[in-house]
């Protein structure tokens, strides 16, 4: 645990890095266990150049001197000069504080110089300031812009790419990518799945170089379920399938009714079935909701597992999960979700399915994303900041 961090200390950058740990951790233990604390988020990186000489610093932290004098308050500091204040509710020398900071700093309005955050409730918001600090949301990929003039293939073309699939070997195409659970009281994530996934944009690139298929829907469809068919007819192979293992394959609806299925279903026998989930985008229930139910039936009937993937928050609150049965579902973590008022936090909550092992969240780029799940019940996840650990 950390301790009140004297005026005259310096700043340490060493001590943040670990100051920035302890919280996250601290962050994580609170929506866990239920306990709360309130936050102060003093955000110096805001305070002008000229605000930020030492004695400038050794203010501050005189002015949190009053929250600080509770045995159970704690002082952190963040790479880039935020200080974060914890203390138990109900913090009575919070308000005092910042009225103190306020005159001290008046450039910026308190709301948003000196926001207030309670945990549980607003851990992801506390995390996600803490990845902020150590720089994690610079590292996170950037979407391809895209390619401005390069024309989609012809129906030849596609057709030629089509053909080429059919001898083509994808091995060093797939991406793998795991699907993870990490619960209360879990120090490591648990492997649960690990996703198999053709990379289309390589294989647009070699088989249909000088072509783009963004902006072209049906194309695209047309392409990326010929490449599924493909791989399946890669896996179907008994010595093959008997590899396997615990495995997670993104399909179309069309690709999951195929022939190259049906004969992966067969070699995996009754045990290999039992480990395949299998996700299709919920775009493709709404469009054959018929074509799903069949779908869902022969995984019933066979003993994999089934995955309604792509989900929106807009399209579960729509559609609860209570309505689909027993299918898993993918929900997609988007940044927006913590900033929901409550209204749409409430009604995001009611439409997950009563059992939250049925739920997925992808996106999972940040431990925000991971609080924001911990927060609903959600143990299973996918993203970035696993596949890291």
């Amino acid at each position: 645990m950390n301790v009140p961090v004297p005026a005259e200390a310096p700043w340490d950058g060493a001590a943040a890095l670990r100051d920035a740990s302890a919280l996250a951790t601290l962050a994580r233990d609170c929506v866990t266990s239920g306990v709360e604390r309130r936050a102060l988020h003093v955000r110096l990186s805001l305070v002008s150049d000229r605000l930020r000489e030492p004695r400038h610093e050794r203010l501050v932290r005189e002015a949190l001197a009053p929250m600080l004098r509770p045995t159970r308050a704690r002082l952190y500091e963040l790479p880039g000069g935020d200080l974060v204040a914890l203390s138990p509710p109900p913090a009575e020398h919070l308000d005092e504080v910042r009225r103190n900071l306020s005159l001290l700093l008046p450039e910026i309005p308190a709301e948003i110089l000196l926001p207030v955050l309670r945990l549980p409730a607003e851990a992801a918001r506390l995390l996600t300031l803490v990845e902020a600090a150590l720089g994690l949301e610079a590292s996170l990929p950037v979407a391809s812009p895209p390619r401005p003039n390069v024309p989609p293939p012809s129906m030849a073309e596609l057709d030629g790419a089509q053909r080429a699939l059919l001898s083509a070997n994808l091995t060093a195409f797939l991406r793998r990518r795991g699907v993870w659970r990490l619960g209360e009281g879990d120090e490591h994530p648990q492997p649960l799945w690990t996703e198999l996934r053709p990379h289309l944009p390589d294989l647009v690139a070699a088989l249909l170089p000088g072509r783009d298929l963004t902006g072209h829907p049906a194309l695209a469809r047309r392409f990326r379920q010929a490449v599924e068919r493909r791989m399946l007819a890669e896996l179907a192979p008994p010595q093959e399938a008997r590899l396997l293992g615990e495995t997670c394959l993104p399909l179309l609806l069309g690709s999951a009714l195929e022939a190259e299925f049906l004969r992966l279903d067969a070699a995996l026998g009754p045990h290999g079935r039992m480990r395949l989930l299998v996700a299709v985008p919920a775009s493709e229930w709404l469009a054959d909701p018929g074509g799903f139910t069949l779908l869902q039936r022969l995984s019933l009937m066979r003993g994999w597992t089934l995955a309604l993937d792509e989900v929106e928050a807009g399209l579960l609150r729509a559609w609860p999960g209570a309505r689909l049965d027993h299918a898993m579902l993918r929900l997609r973590f988007r940044p927006e979700m913590l900033a929901a008022d409550a209204v749409a936090r409430a009604s995001l909550d009611a439409a997950l399915p009563e059992d939250r092992n049925r739920v997925i969240l992808t996106g999972a780029e940040t431990p925000a994303a991971i609080a924001w799940g911990w927060q609903r019940g959600i143990t299973r996840f996918m993203g970035r900041v696993l596949e890291a650990r």
